[in-house]
C-alpha cells in the first residue's frame, strides 16, 4: 500500500535525527575534503583511456569525458546502473534487473546493469577496470532476438571510485574487440590513506521502498613507505517493490490511461492474460449444446452470458472462446523491482622494489535478489490430456460424481485437452538470483630509461545461480489432473467469483498442489584469463613539432562460458503425458520452453602498436597552425574460433589558435560473435507474433478494417539455432569535433560521430518470419518450411468460412538461425559545456553540461525484409529494421548536467537528466497507423552537506539529499510495468541522509 503523508514526514524526521545522532561517533576524525588536482595531472590521468602511451606530452586527439568525484556526489547513485544512466551518450540499459518478465528464466535476472554507448547495442562498449578488461556477466538475454552478453556494471562499487573515464570513439585498434562505440574505464582509488566509514539510509515517497548502505575505505603504508595496502568495502540493501504499489505499473489493463487520447479503447493497452484460472478445454468429441462444433469450451461464472451448462458453486460451462472480461490481471501478482543485497570488496597492494613496482588487485562481489512473479501458465506446445476417467472431468463416464447431466455425453465419457490455464492456487513464483564474481590481478611496472613497461596477469570468474521456487512439473501436474479420486487436481473450479480478473477463491488442497511443485535452477559461469606486456615511450625521438610517443604491446586472453539448466529444462527430464505415456514436450516445466546446456571457450592472441606524432608545435610559429598532432594505431587479433582480423585507427588534432582545437578520427573496429551465438545448438523461446494470414481472413470477412488493426497475437515457440560459421562484426567509424576555450574557465565541445556496422549478428525474427510466411502464401508458394502449424480444427475451419482463404491451423513453432545480417548506420553529435566561475564571496561553483543528439540509426533491409515491404507496405511494420530514430528507446536527445557549490565546509549540488521523446512501435493507431508517442522526461537530484572542519568532529560529514526532486513520473507506454525500465526509473521522490567519518 502507498505511504501516507504522515508516514512520509515521520520517515524524514527519523532519517535526519539518526544522521545527527550519529555525529558524535566521528570524534578524532580528520578533514577529508580533497584538494583540487592541477590541470596537467588530470590530463595525464585521462590519457589512460584514450591512449596506451604513458607520460605523453600531447593529448586530446580523442573525445573523452570524465565523471569526477564531485559529479558522482551530485548524481548520488546507489549502483553503477544509476551512474551509467546519467551519461547522455548511454542508450537503453537492456540488462537492468527489472524488466525481465518476457524472457523469464532465460533472462539475465538479478542485480545486473549493462552499458550501451551510442545506442548500438549492449556488448559494443568495452568496459575496463583500472585499464584492463572485466569478465562478462554469466547471464545472457536477447536483444533483437539475439543473445548478447555484457559486463555487469554493478560489480563495480559506487564508493571508492576516483573517476569514470568515457572514451566516445571507436578504439578496437587500441584495446581490441568490443570497443565499437567506445570505452568506459573506471579508476578506483588505490592510494587512499587513513580510514573512512560511512552509511546511508533513505526511502521512496511513492512506494514502500527503503535503501540502506554502509562503506569503509582504508589505506595503510608499511615497510618505510615502500608497501601500501588499500581496502574498500561496501554493502547495499534495497527492499522490493510490488507493481501494485503504482497505478500505472499494477494495472495490466491500461486502457484508462489512454482514454483521452486517439488511442482510446486500443486493445494493445489491455495486457491482461488470456491464461486464467477459468480453464479452457477441447473435448475429443463435440457435445451438442455444451461445446462448440470443435469441442471447445471453458469455465466461467454462472452470472455471465453465454453459459451452456451449469456446474456447482456458481459456475458454468460456456462454448467458444474466453471472454475478455475474464482475462487475468497478471501485474497484481508481480514485484516490479526485486529486493537486493549487494556487497563489494576491493583490495590493492603495491610494493616498491626500487627499480620497479609490484601491484595487485583483489576484488569480490556478491549480490542476492529476491522477486516474485505471477503464477505459472501452460504453453500452447505443452497442453494436457485429461482422461475420461479423471475424477474431476465433467464429461467423464457414467458414475463419475462430477459428470454434467442433461447432455448427450457418451456413457464411457470423453477425453479432454486442457489448452489454456493458469494455476493460480499454486501461488506466486519466488525467484532468487545469486551473483558472484572475483578478480585477481598481479603485475609489475617500471622504467628503462625513457621506456615505461607494464606486465600483468589476470584471472576473473563470475557465476550466477538463478533458482525459482514453486515452479510446476508438467509431468507431475499431468498425473495430478488424471487421478481417479478426490485427491486429483481440479482445473474446472474456476477462479474468484468476486473478482474474476485476479485471485482464486476455489483452491485445491495444499497436499494436491505440493505434489507437483518443484524448484528449478539455472547455473551459469564465465571466466577471463589475461596476460599482457606493454611498453611505451613518450619521447621516442624528437621532431620540430615535439617528441614522438610510441606504445607496443602483446596480449593473450582466454574467455569461457558454461550454462547448466535444470534437468527439467534442458531436455533430460521431459514432459511425459499421464494418459498416453508419450513425450509431449522436451521441457518439463510449465510455462518454460526447453533450453539446452551450452559451453564454449576461445583463446585470443593480439598485438598492437600506437604512435603519437606532433607535427607542428607552438614554438614553430606557423600561421593558423598553433599545433598539429597525429595518433596512429593498429591491432591484430587472432581468435581460435573465428579467425584473424586487423584494424587501424587514425586521429588528428589541429589548433588554428590557442582557444580552438579541431579534432577528428577514423577507426575500423570489430566485435567477435559471443560464445553463446557460436556454441549453442538451439535455444527455444516463447515469442508473441501476429498471424497475418488469419488477420487477412478477418479483413476479408469485414471483422476488422485492415491488417494494421489486427490484434490477434499468437504465442509460439521460436527455435533459434547457433551458427559456428558466423563472422566477426566489422565497423568503420569517423568523428570530427571542436574544443573551444574562449576564456580560461570556459570549455565548449562538440563532436560529430558516425558508425557503420557490417556483418551484424542477428536473426530475421519471429515477427518478420510470420509476415514473410503470409507473403509467401499470398504469392502462391505455400508458406515457409520454418513455420510449423497445427492441423486445422473444426473451429479453425469455421473461422475461415466466408473469407475466401483455405483454413490453416495455428502457428506453434518458428525456426530461425543466427547469421550475419545487413549493415547498420548510426550517427550523432555530442555537446559539452564546462565552466568554473571565479571564486566568489559566497563560495566556488562548478558547472557541467553534456548532451547527445542521435541523428541517424538505420538498419539495412535484407532481401526478405524488402520482399515484405514491397508486398505489404507500411501496413505491416517490420521488426528492428529500417529507420530506427525515435523508435523503441532511441530518443534523439539525451542530456545531463551538474551544478556544485562549496564554501567553508558546506557543499551542495544539483544534477539534472533529460531523455527526449520517442515512439513505441508496438502500438499502432487503427485509423492513422501512428505509433504511440513516449513523452520526454526530466528528473533532478539535489543534496546539501556539511563537513566539520574544527573540533572533535573535524572531518565528519553529514548530508541530506533528494533523488528525483520534482517527483517526475516515468513516461507512460505499453510495457511490462507501464514505463521503459531501460531508460527511465519508476522511483519517485526519494529522501536520504548519509554520514561519513574519517580517522
Amino acid at each position: 500500500m502507498l505511504l501516507s503523508a504522515r508516514s512520509h514526514r515521520l520517515r524524514a524526521g527519523l532519517l535526519i535525527t539518526s544522521g545527527l545522532a550519529a555525529l558524535p561517533l566521528a570524534a578524532h576524525a580528520q578533514d577529508t575534503i580533497p584538494a583540487p588536482a592541477p590541470d596537467d595531472a588530470i590530463a595525464n590521468e585521462i590519457v589512460v583511456v584514450g591512449s596506451q602511451i604513458k607520460n605523453l606530452k600531447t593529448a586530446g586527439e580523442l573525445p573523452v569525458s570524465v565523471v569526477s568525484d564531485d559529479d558522482i556526489s551530485a548524481i548520488a547513485p546507489t549502483s553503477a546502473a544509476d551512474l551509467l544512466q546519467a551519461l547522455p551518450a548511454n542508450g537503453t540499459m537492456n540488462f537492468n534487473g527489472t524488466d525481465t518478465v518476457s524472457g523469464g528464466v532465460h533472462s539475465a535476472r538479478g542485480d545486473v546493469a549493462s552499458v550501451n554507448l551510442r545506442s548500438i547495442g549492449s556488448g559494443n562498449t568495452l568496459v575496463l577496470l583500472n585499464g584492463r578488461r572485466l569478465v562478462q556477466h554469466p547471464g545472457t538475454q536477447t536483444e533483437d532476438s539475439v543473445p548478447v552478453s555484457t559486463v555487469n556494471m554493478n560489480t563495480l562499487p559506487v564508493r571508492g571510485i576516483k573517476r569514470m573515464e568515457v572514451l566516445h570513439d571507436g578504439a578496437s585498434a587500441i584495446y581490441g574487440s568490443d570497443a565499437v562505440a567506445g570505452v568506459i574505464n573506471t579508476v578506483l582509488d588505490d592510494s587512499f590513506e587513513g580510514l573512512r566509514v560511512g552509511g546511508e539510509l533513505g526511502f521512496a515517497e511513492n512506494t514502500d521502498k527503503m535503501k540502506y548502505s554502509a562503506d569503509l575505505q582504508g589505506g595503510w603504508t608499511f615497510n618505510e613507505g615502500r608497501t601500501h595496502l588499500s581496502l574498500a568495502l561496501s554493502y547495499y540493501e534495497a527492499t522490493k517493490v510490488w507493481a501494485s504499489e503504482l497505478d500505472y505499473a499494477g494495472a495490466s489493463d491500461r486502457r484508462d490511461f489512454v482514454a483521452d487520447t486517439p488511442f482510446a479503447g486500443d486493445l494493445s493497452f489491455d495486457n491482461r492474460s488470456s491464461s486464467t484460472p477459468w480453464g479452457q478445454f477441447t473435448a475429443a468429441n463435440a457435445v451438442p449444446g455444451l461445446t462448440s462444433s470443435g469441442g471447445v469450451f471453458h469455465i466461467q461464472p454462472g452470472s455471465m452470458s453465454g453459459c451452456s451448462g451449469a456446474l456447482s458453486d456458481g459456475l458454468c460451462i460456456a462454448d467458444g472462446s474466453l471472454q475478455r472480461d475474464l482475462r487475468y490481471d497478471i501485474n497484481s501478482s508481480r514485484t516490479m523491482s526485486p529486493g537486493i543485497k549487494r556487497g563489494n570488496a576491493f583490495a590493492f597492494i603495491t610494493h616498491d622494489f626500487g627499480d620497479f613496482e609490484f601491484y595487485s588487485e583483489l576484488s569480490y562481489y556478491r549480490a542476492r535478489t529476491d522477486e516474485y512473479r505471477g503464477e505459472s501458465s501452460i504453453l500452447s506446445s505443452a497442453r494436457f490430456n485429461i482422461s475420461r476417467d479423471a475424477y474431476w472431468n465433467p464429461l467423464g463416464a457414467v458414475g463419475n460424481p462430477n459428470r454434467v447431466s442433461g447432455f448427450d455425453i457418451p456413457e464411457e465419457g470423453v477425453d479432454l485437452t486442457l489448452t489454456n490455464y493458469r494455476v493460480v492456487d499454486a501461488g506466486l513464483r519466488h525467484i532468487r538470483v545469486d551473483n558472484d564474481s572475483f578478480r585477481l590481478l598481479g603485475g609489475f611496472r617500471g622504467a628503462w630509461g625513457n621506456w615505461d613497461w607494464d606486465t600483468a596477469g589476470l584471472y576473473s570468474e563470475a557465476t550466477t545461480k538463478d533458482v525459482t521456487f514453486d515452479r510446476i512439473s508438467n509431468t507431475l501436474f499431468s498425473q495430478a489432473l488424471n487421478r481417479t479420486d478426490a485427491s486429483g487436481y481440479n482445473p474446472f473450479n474456476g477462479g474468484n467469483l468476486a473478482n474474476p480478473n485476479w485471485g482464486d477463491a476455489s483452491v485445491n488442497s495444499p497436499e494436491t498442489i505440493d505434489s507437483f511443485l518443484v524448484d528449478v535452477s539455472r547455473y551459469a559461469k564465465t571466466t577471463l584469463a589475461l596476460a599482457d606486456f606493454k611498453v611505451s615511450n613518450g619521447s621516442l625521438l624528437s621532431l620540430p613539432g615535439g617528441d614522438v610517443g610510441i606504445a607496443l604491446g602483446v596480449e593473450w586472453r582466454r574467455t569461457s562460458f558454461s550454462e547448466d539448466y535444470d534437468d527439467r529444462l534442458d531436455g533430460t527430464t521431459n514432459f511425459i503425458d499421464a494418459v498416453t505415456g508419450e513425450m509431449i514436450n522436451q521441457s518439463d516445466i510449465m510455462g518454460s520452453s526447453v533450453a539446452g546446456d551450452a559451453s564454449g571457450s576461445r583463446n585470443v592472441y593480439s598485438a598492437f602498436t600506437e604512435l603519437a606524432v606532433p607535427l607542428v608545435s607552438r614554438d614553430m610559429d606557423v600561421p593558423l597552425v598553433r599545433a598539429f598532432n597525429l595518433q596512429l594505431a593498429g591491432r591484430f587479433e587472432h581468435y581460435s574460433d573465428v579467425g584473424s582480423v586487423f584494424r587501424p585507427k587514425f586521429a588528428a588534432s589541429w589548433y588554428p589558435f590557442d582557444q580552438l582545437q579541431i579534432r577528428g578520427s577514423y577507426a575500423e573496429g570489430f566485435r567477435a560473435p559471443n560464445l553463446e551465438q557460436l556454441n549453442t545448438d538451439v535455444t527455444t523461446r516463447v515469442s508473441t507474433v501476429i498471424d497475418y494470414y488469419a488477420c487477412q481472413a478477418s479483413v476479408n470477412k469485414g471483422d476488422i478494417a485492415s491488417l494494421g488493426a489486427c490484434a490477434g497475437n499468437d504465442r509460439v515457440e521460436e527455435r533459434r539455432f547457433g551458427n559456428t560459421q558466423l563472422k566477426p562484426e566489422k565497423n568503420a567509424s569517423y568523428s570530427i569535433g571542436a574544443v573551444f576555450t574562449p576564456a580560461p574557465r570556459w570549455t565548449l565541445t562538440v563532436d560529430y560521430w558516425h558508425i557503420k556496422q557490417r556483418n551484424l549478428v542477428g536473426i530475421f525474427g519471429a515477427e518478420n518470419i510470420a509476415a514473410l510466411d503470409y507473403v509467401s502464401r499470398l504469392q502462391g508458394n505455400g508458406g515457409l518450411s520454418g513455420v510449423h502449424r497445427a492441423d486445422p480444427t473444426a473451429d479453425d475451419i469455421a473461422f475461415y468460412q466466408g473469407s475466401g482463404l483455405d483454413p490453416l491451423g495455428e502457428m506453434v513453432q518458428i525456426d530461425d538461425i543466427f547469421t550475419n545480417l545487413d549493415t547498420r548506420t548510426s550517427a550523432g553529435i555530442d555537446f559539452g559545456l564546462y565552466y568554473q566561475p571565479p571564486e566568489t564571496p559566497i563560495g566556488s561553483f562548478d558547472i557541467k553540461f553534456n548532451a547527445s543528439y542521435l541523428d541517424k540509426a538505420y538498419q539495412g533491409l535484407s532481401p526478405q525484409a524488402q520482399q515484405i515491404q514491397s508486398v505489404l507496405g507500411a501496413e505491416v511494420p517490420l521488426e528492428a529494421v529500417g529507420d530506427l530514430i525515435e523508435r523503441d528507446g532511441r530518443p534523439k536527445w539525451q542530456a545531463s548536467g551538474t551544478l556544485t557549490w562549496k564554501k567553508d565546509g558546506w557543499a551542495a549540488g544539483l544534477f539534472g537528466r533529460y531523455v527526449g521523446s520517442y515512439y513505441d512501435t508496438g502500438v499502432v493507431q487503427d485509423e492513422t497507423n501512428a505509433y504511440w508517442k513516449v513523452d520526454d522526461w526530466f528528473t533532478m537530484n539535489a543534496y546539501l552537506q556539511h563537513t566539520f572542519q574544527e573540533g572533535a568532529l573535524s572531518g565528519s560529514r553529514v548530508r541530506f539529499g533528494v533523488r528525483n526532486l520534482l517527483d517526475s513520473k516515468p513516461p507512460f507506454l505499453d510495457a511490462t510495468y507501464g514505463y521503459d525500465a531501460s531508460l527511465a526509473s519508476a522511483e519517485g521522490r526519494f529522501f536520504y541522509t548519509s554520514i561519513q567519518a574519517s580517522f
